[in-house]
């Protein structure tokens, strides 16, 4: 039996979320639902029929999972992207800046010291990662390249081994979803398969492999599903929101390889490692930078909740394919308006990208990396807009 508050209003609503129209404080209707002896409760209890909306009871984790689903967040979630070089020349008065708003996926608002910039950064830096690949980069600033890649001669493949698979990253996400009680959207992994397989081979050698379909990079791919689906399995025992994985695809204007290539190679690689996180629930949150207009509708078919394209350089028309069917995590210009634009260019760009995928009741998650070359005043203007016109309603969309 359903009771109600005296002052309790009910709405019956279909295929739409009540709140998604409600400011801070008004009283609240609800879909009839669920039912419980002491009234009627929707979503985890962040909503209570006849009291006022108190949106300050709302973890960042439900935020987000709100905004991935379409179903109508407080804001819009914030996720910092900050460079090591934008903190040595930005010092603490970024530090300060960035704790005044909260990271929901997971950065506390605490003050810290923004570390010191070492003498030699600039510098070249090599290195062997734990696969094997010799890499060099630009100390502190850069993720670098390949120089030597951990198999260059297929008669390697045979006694390769990759590295062991350990405990110790799924015990240390336990114990910090465990130390917030999951306040935050927590992401597990970060796998790449295009990416992993250019620094086993070598980019070209990589490409060459493709085009004559080998029969060894069909072997390397397959161990590669085989050993993320384990890594996988056991991000899974720790309880994350989402599983992460990374490939940029494209180049400043098309795909690296032929899209007909990706989807009868990669494609159907990718579903497997996806069917693992969907039967268990989770979200799947996919990065890529470049032009992948191509892939775009396939990897939305894959079931990726989360998508992080270069969505700026593809215009107008990623917007009107796609806008409102993925939750996007923007990419702000960082090729112009960031770095070299105006404070009121920084406003008016992100007003549009909220317009154009935030007006959905979710549908997008925002973010602006702060490299060192972005003027501290661009950096405020980003974050004084995100607060600004990102909470819902969004009114002012239609001024």
């Amino acid at each position: 039996m359903l009771t109600l508050p005296d002052d309790g209003v009910l709405f019956v609503c279909a295929n739409t979320n009540p709140f998604a129209h409600i400011d801070e404080g008004e009283p609240i209707g609800v879909y009839c639902t669920i039912s419980y002896d002491d009234g009627l409760t929707w979503s985890e209890g962040v909503y209570n029929l006849g009291c006022k909306l108190d949106w300050s009871n709302v973890t960042s984790r439900e935020r987000v999972r709100r905004a991935v689903q379409f179903d109508g967040p407080d804001r819009l979630p914030i996720l910092h992207g900050v460079l090591p070089g934008a903190r040595w020349r930005h010092g603490q008065a970024l530090e300060r800046l960035i704790d005044e708003y909260t990271d929901d996926f997971g950065r506390p608002n605490t003050p810290r010291v923004p570390p010191q910039k070492p003498d030699d950064a600039g510098s070249f830096e090599h290195y062997t990662d734990d696969w094997g690949s010799y890499w060099v980069r630009l100390k502190g600033l850069a993720t670098g390249e390949v120089k030597r890649p951990a198999i260059p001669d297929w008669d390697m493949l045979s006694s390769y081994q990759f590295p062991p698979l350990s405990p110790t990253h799924t015990q240390e996400l336990r114990e910090r979803i465990e130390q917030s009680g999951h306040e935050w959207f927590v992401n597990a992994g970060m796998y790449s398969l295009f990416e992993k397989m250019q620094a086993l081979r070598g980019t070209e050698n990589l490409l060459i492999d493709l085009a004559e379909d080998r029969e060894e990079v069909h072997i390397l791919a397959d161990r590669l599903v085989d050993y993320y689906i384990d890594a996988i399995v056991m991000d899974l025992e720790a309880g994350p929101d989402s599983i992460y994985f990374y490939d940029d695809w494209g180049s400043q204007q098309t795909l690296l390889i032929n899209p007909a290539k990706w989807r009868s190679f990669f494609k159907p690689r990718y579903q497997e490692m996806f069917n693992v996180v969907r039967e268990a629930g989770l979200f799947i949150y996919f990065h890529t930078d470049g032009w992948t207009m191509d892939i775009v509708e396939d990897l939305i078919e894959l079931g990726v909740s989360i998508l992080n394209p270069q969505h700026v350089m593809m215009g107008e028309e990623f917007t009107q394919r796609f806008a409102g069917r993925v939750c996007i995590r923007s990419d702000l210009d960082r090729q112009h308006i960031l770095p070299f634009g105006t404070p009121e260019q920084v406003t008016e760009h992100v007003k549009q990208v909220i317009r154009d995928f935030g007006n959905f009741n979710g549908g997008l998650i925002l973010h602006g990396e702060i490299a060192p070359e972005i003027p501290f005043e661009n950096i405020k203007a980003m974050y004084t807009a995100f607060k600004k016109y990102g909470g819902y309603p969004l009114s002012w969309c239609q001024e």
